[in-house]
């Protein structure tokens, strides 16, 4: 991927600053490729009142979406229909006794 420079900004120069510019990088890709991302979260009983962050773009109707899977705890590429039907929300879990 290309690097983007960061112009006006200081960074912390932690660790995982490499992850973020892979991010904005990728975030760039898209928007070049006329796919403008946009980012959402599901919050509600379709995910027992959990936040469920995705993104998605509304410039194409079938394009793929990035859903949280609140059962795996990591991002996964999905589809509209499988993330708005609960597909990645989590599994109810049983109560102690």
């Amino acid at each position: 991927m290309a690097t983007t420079s960061t112009t006006g900004t200081s960074t912390t120069g932690s660790g995982t600053d490499p992850l973020w510019q892979d991010l904005a990088d990728a975030l760039n890709e898209l928007i070049a490729a006329g796919r403008f991302p946009h980012f959402h979260d599901l919050y509600g009983t379709r995910n027992n009142w959990q936040h469920q962050p995705y993104a998605s773009t509304a410039a194409h109707a079938h394009a793929p979406w990035v859903v949280f899977d609140l059962s795996t705890r990591q991002f996964t590429v999905s589809s509209r229909e499988r993330t708005l039907s609960g597909e990645h929300s989590a599994s109810t879990r049983r109560k102690r006794r």
